[in-house]
């Protein structure tokens, strides 16, 4: 066993080496009944399933997704518990949970064959999505609007998510109209003024 060495500030710091844990499953409200071996065990699929992106477009035989396009990895569940050390009963709580909050799905292969393990997205990764879409929609509804009118360009609203998502911001906002009547508007044609 080596002595204590610690880092010092002129060493270079190889975060290549490390585990990445996703934040959110440590913060987030919706990710509170996870365990710290469930929490481990998302990071070291997250961190497989970088390998098998790797993969594509190499000349190699073996291709990470199925024919519908969805990544996975190949991992078996005695390297997983060697890794991880842990037993095949805490190993087996851990992927149970993770099925529970919908962050990995298995498929069986065949008789002697590991499971494929699909890795789920976070859903702060999934409301990031949204997000970056929606935006891509306005850039895309942006300039000359129905009226004619190129100055006057305005955002199209297209989907309830986003609706309900003004609204609890503008509930939840610091500066929200304590006093006035919050009610949930389809249009929202009032919120402009360049109103051609």
């Amino acid at each position: 066993m080596y002595e204590f060495t610690p880092f010092k500030k002129s060493d270079i710091l190889k975060s290549n080496s490390f585990i990445q844990i996703p934040r959110e499953l440590l913060e987030r409200e919706e990710y509170k009944q996870l365990t710290p071996n469930a929490i481990l065990l998302f990071s070291i699929l997250a961190d497989r399933l970088e390998l098998s992106f790797k993969q594509i477009g190499k000349n190699s035989k073996v291709q990470f997704y199925d024919d519908k396009g969805n990544m996975y990895v190949i991992f078996k569940r005695d390297e997983i518990e060697e890794k991880l050390h842990l037993k095949r009963s805490a190993l087996d709580n851990a992927i149970n949970l993770l099925k529970e909050y919908n962050l990995i799905q298995e498929k069986k292969q065949g008789k002697n064959l590991p499971n494929i393990i699909y890795i789920g997205k976070t859903i702060g990764t999934i409301e990031n999505e949204k997000v970056i879409n929606f935006m891509d929609a306005q850039k895309q509804h942006s300039g000359v609007n129905e009226t004619g009118c190129p100055k006057c360009s305005k955002p199209t609203f297209h989907n309830n998510y986003n609706n309900k998502y003004i609204n609890n911001n503008i509930r939840n906002s610091k500066n929200s109209f304590q006093n006035y009547e919050q009610r949930h508007y389809e249009n929202l044609d009032f919120l402009y003024a360049n109103k051609c």
